[in-house]
């Protein structure tokens, strides 16, 4: 009993595929004598699971990490392979655990849900073998099964565990995991290794707060100092709050050493969800450091949700037009994702109980009908096209400029990046106009539905364009840039 399969699907399309919870638990496992494989699934992937289920079955244990999204589909999928079978079957991730008992009067197969960040837990239900394996994937204490099949130049990683906020919408906090950070020099050489034995250029910080307040400087200026004696050529992405502000001259030293992109959250900017969620970010502060960001050439990603319980009819147009001055009406996941309400958190008792599924998190109706109402015709109105896709169409797009401005590579696309700027004002415009039709009016038409599909094609011809030139002309660049899809490889 000491081969163990570790199963899960791709939950976000803008980063790696790799799973650094997995990663290290199979590190864990490893040390302690058990023969790990990993695998990321795709969804709908019969031709895949041909050959896939074949190995799976040669696993003594099998352990899914899931998420919310796969959850309905990767159970039924474990369940009716393992049927007669007598392998140990485990569940994991924060998903599972905040739903374990739903999860387990529901699926007898299911041995147990277990925490795999909690190294006293493993250690109970799988014990010391005695030996350690050796597994030439392992880099730096994180099994890079995944990402050594990866061809993309772009890599996840973490500095710091743990958060120090209380989002009423985030799991972290419900989680009760400990904030934990890396020694930033064990962290430069991780980057180091990663370079010279993967070839990645491009990192992405999976840290809920990369910089949380002054108290971090002194950590972030020998970040800074280590990647500059160094001298590794990277780019990187780090989460941010607004919440305390990093100062100019911190984010200005790191842009010098390869920052290229930063994630915050926004959320909502209406005052009632403020007080309701625990986020109070202003309209004002965000634009001042959306400003910041565009003189040092930093692209910038928001979290935002357009709709929750107590969302109020008043609120929605404030909120369109923030993101239209924004530009990023390119993004319908952010109106089309209502709030989710957590088990175990203060608003679980709004939820309704629905037997037929495990996630209960979108089982409420909003406060305002008329809220409710429009919520539902915007999902009928992006239902039309891949929302995934479009955010790529743009995302995509505007992380190859900065880097294209960054190594002074930007003459050469001057006309490209014209017409993405007049196509983003095209979709932005477009978009907009949709959303506060269907606002004043409560109601969704056939002539939108042609208009959101027309919107898509012209967002879609010009990112194949500037990517067929991308690729042509930089492929190294090209090949940095996170293709979008669930796919682990797309060349």
């Amino acid at each position: 009993m000491d081969k163990i399969g570790i199963y899960y699907f791709r939950s976000l399309y803008s980063q790696s595929a790799c799973s650094l919870s997995v990663g290290k638990f199979s590190d864990f496992l490893i040390n302690r004598g058990y023969k790990t494989n990993l695998h990321l699934l795709k969804n709908d992937n019969h031709i895949g699971m041909i050959e896939e289920h074949e190995d799976m079955l040669k696993n003594d244990i099998i352990i899914y990490k899931t998420n919310y999204k796969d959850f309905e589909y990767g159970i039924r999928l474990f369940e009716n392979i393992l049927t007669n079978s007598n392998k140990l079957f485990y569940l994991a991730g924060p998903f599972a655990i905040m739903n374990r008992e739903r999860i387990l009067k529901k699926y007898s197969f299911v041995k147990d849900v277990i925490d795999i960040q909690n190294s006293d837990e493993i250690s109970k239900i799988f014990p010391s073998l005695g030996n350690i394996i050796k597994k030439n994937t392992i880099i730096c204490g994180i099994d890079r099964e995944i990402e050594k099949n990866e061809k993309g130049h772009y890599i996840n990683l973490e500095a710091s565990m743990g958060c120090i906020y209380n989002c009423a919408f985030c799991h972290i906090k419900l989680m009760n995991y400990a904030k934990i950070e890396k020694n930033i020099e064990l962290v430069v050489d991780e980057i180091e290794t990663l370079h010279r034995k993967l070839g990645k250029k491009y990192f992405i910080f999976n840290d809920s707060i990369f910089w949380k307040n002054d108290k971090d400087n002194q950590r972030i200026e020998q970040f800074v100092e280590l990647l500059k004696k160094k001298k590794i050529p990277i780019y990187f992405m780090i989460y941010l709050s607004l919440t305390i502000k990093i100062s100019d001259e911190l984010l200005e030293k790191l842009r010098d050493v390869g920052l290229i992109r930063v994630f915050f959250g926004v959320e909502n900017i209406s005052n009632n969800f403020s007080v309701q969620n625990n986020k109070y970010i202003s309209a004002t502060d965000t634009e001042v450091f959306i400003s910041k960001l565009e003189k040092l050439n930093i692209g910038y990603h928001i979290g935002f949700m357009l709709f929750s319980k107590e969302t109020r009819y008043e609120e929605l147009q404030e909120n369109i037009d923030f993101l239209y001055k924004l530009k990023k009406l390119f993004r319908p996941g952010m109106l089309v994702e209502k709030m989710r309400i957590l088990p175990n958190s203060k608003n679980s008792k709004y939820l309704y109980n629905d037997d037929t599924q495990i996630d209960q998190a979108y089982n409420y109706f909003i406060d305002d009908p008329k809220v409710e109402r429009y919520y539902q015709i915007l999902n009928q109105l992006f239902l039309n096209i891949n929302i995934r896709n479009f955010e790529q169409f743009f995302s995509g797009i505007k992380i190859a400029l900065t880097i294209l401005k960054r190594e002074k590579l930007i003459d050469s696309y001057n006309s490209y990046e014209r017409e993405y700027y007049r196509i983003l004002n095209v979709i932005n415009d477009g978009v907009y106009n949709i959303l506060s039709s269907e606002l004043r009016n409560m109601e969704i038409t056939k002539e939108e539905i042609k208009t959101i599909k027309d919107l898509y094609s012209i967002a879609e011809i010009n990112y194949i364009k500037f990517m067929s030139y991308l690729k042509n002309n930089n492929k190294e660049i090209y090949e940095t840039i996170p293709h979008g899809t669930e796919d682990l490889n797309v060349w």
